[in-house]
């Protein structure tokens, strides 16, 4: 027999993950969205949101985002101070309930609840706890934290082509594309057609400790080969940029325009 706390607790998280709002998840979202700490000085989780002010030219203050596995709206966010400075996008998340507080913070974006994935398919979805920092459909990744997995359940998978496609973005060059899929990440790279949207910026997670693992990689070898340089790494975040980015500032361009063909990444 439950004791008097789980069963309450079990009353909650049911009430807080319900697909219909209800008033015990709005007060969750409202104390998740502005009572939660978020950070001052940057946004996003290793400070991704400072690189890109540094990189950025000033005038780069109308650009389109597409941001996977998003989150939150504002902490651990690597799109809330572009968001803020007047860039507006997608967000796409497993998570409905990370979706609504997008919904609610980040209205004039487009919000989505989606997995995504290279192919269109039937996959298991592994939760790691309400608002978890953790969802992810990569068993591999799941099962390194097998006894800290909450709970499984299936979801159909959708393709980031066909997701842009069905907004009010279709066919808009990006400007940034950040994606924290938990080791679903180049699945969900290769879901976009980079010849047809062009992202200029990408922002993708990796779990490797060593640049020598990087250079050597799967992931980094595609980007390479689609003519991208790999201009920072911070925290668990490769930062990509294709040398012709009109929105980086002047004189960073000038240098990765001035990069031997043979040196590019």
């Amino acid at each position: 027999m439950n004791s008097p706390f789980q069963s309450i607790r079990d009353f909650l998280r049911n009430k807080i993950t319900a697909s219909q709002p209800n008033i015990w998840q709005k007060f969750f979202l409202l104390r998740k969205i502005y009572l939660t700490k978020v950070f001052r000085l940057f946004y996003s989780q290793f400070g991704e949101d400072l690189i890109l002010k540094d990189f950025l030219s000033k005038s780069a203050n109308d650009g389109f985002f597409v941001d996977v596995g998003c989150y939150h709206p504002k902490k651990y966010s690597n799109t809330y101070r572009l968001y803020k400075r007047g860039w507006r996008g997608i967000n796409i998340d497993l998570d409905e309930l990370k979706i609504k507080a997008f919904n609610l913070v980040r209205s004039e974006d487009c919000n989505i609840t989606a997995a995504v994935s290279d192919h269109e398919g039937i996959v298991k979805l592994y939760s790691f706890g309400t608002y978890s920092l953790v969802s992810t459909i990569d068993e591999e990744t799941a099962l390194k934290n097998k006894s800290d997995i909450k709970s499984a359940r299936e979801i159909t998978t959708r393709t980031l082509d066909e997701i842009i496609e069905g907004t009010r973005f279709s066919g808009k060059p990006i400007d940034l594309l950040s994606i924290d899929a938990e080791g679903h990440d180049l699945n969900v790279l290769r879901s976009l057609n980079l010849g047809k949207y062009q992202p200029k910026i990408i922002i993708i997670e990796t779990l490797l400790v060593c640049f020598d693992l990087i250079e050597s990689s799967e992931l980094y070898r595609f980007l390479k080969q689609k003519g991208y340089y790999l201009i920072n790494w911070v925290g668990f975040s490769l930062i990509f940029t294709l040398p012709n980015n009109p929105l980086l500032r002047p004189d960073l361009r000038a240098v990765l325009n001035n990069v031997a063909p043979s040196d590019k990444v």
